[in-house]
């Protein structure tokens, strides 16, 4: 039957909500526009910038060839003091997020790509490099996610009373995607790396988040990767940081409005 013009109108006021639903993105950190190569702390050169948050040297730097069509993204740094631990954060605020976070009832989507750029021969039990969801804290403890990745490409996902692991999911100068979301209203979060869910024998495959009180959506990197000349030391790159907040209020219009599309079809 040819579709009537209020129904059609409906049916294209639907399209764009949806359009605009999906398309609220996250803000995309491809450390490119706005950073030039050398220390992470105080870049980009405008809008909203990382901050070093612990630690007294610079120990993640921008790649070179940032800026000018560069994909290296960051890489951790042996700095020569004999300490590597330290922190960046990063404050995205709501026009970065496309959306309001709220604590009691967002979920937070999350992706960064990973690698080794020197082999993974250091010990399952030292850190090599943190991604942190929630904190902000200097060091990023205390967090909604707490992720880690250590020697022989294991990753370890804190559920707020012990590790996870899973093994072997990292190669040397092989980038890899880990992603998920962080849902603010069942304290809980997801792990996927390149596409394949992590830790599913755990509550469905849900976490549960490393700290209930976390009340933020702040993201902390940390180069963990030990001491100047330490056998555990090992360089990393990381690039393509994603974070978002896309509002409820678009998701439940979206879901009201299709509902009415279809209240409408049976009549």
């Amino acid at each position: 039957q040819p579709i009537k013009p209020p129904m059609k109108k409906l049916i294209l006021s639907l399209v764009a909500l949806g359009s605009s639903f999906s398309l609220s993105q996250a803000i995309l950190i491809d450390f490119e526009t706005g950073y030039s190569a050398g220390d992470l702390n105080g870049q980009p050169s405008s809008g909203t910038q990382w901050s070093r948050t612990l630690g007294a040297v610079n120990d993640v730097n921008v790649a070179t060839g940032i800026g000018t069509g560069g994909s290296n993204g960051i890489t951790g740094e042996d700095n020569g003091s004999g300490s590597n631990f330290v922190f960046y954060g990063f404050a995205p605020s709501a026009s970065d997020l496309e959306g309001t976070f709220d604590s009691a009832s967002s979920i937070v989507s999350y992706s960064f790509d990973w690698r080794a750029t020197e082999t993974l021969d250091g010990s399952t039990s030292t850190n090599i490099f943190a991604f942190i969801v929630g904190s902000d804290s200097t060091s990023g403890s205390n967090p909604a996610l707490n992720l880690n990745i250590r020697g022989q490409g294991r990753l370890v996902a804190n559920d707020g009373g012990s590790n996870r692991a899973a093994d072997g999911l990292f190669t040397v100068n092989t980038y890899s995607t880990i992603s998920g979301d962080i849902d603010y209203a069942t304290k809980t979060f997801t792990v996927f790396v390149d596409g394949t869910q992590q830790y599913t024998s755990f509550n469905g495959g849900n976490l549960s988040f490393a700290n209930a009180a976390s009340d933020n959506a702040e993201i902390r990197l940390g180069n963990l990767s030990g001491g100047s000349l330490s056998a555990n030391y090992r360089t990393w790159n990381a690039d393509n940081i994603s974070i978002a907040v896309p509002e409820p209020t678009s998701a439940a219009m979206l879901v009201g409005a299709l509902g009415l599309l279809a209240l409408r079809r049976r009549k």
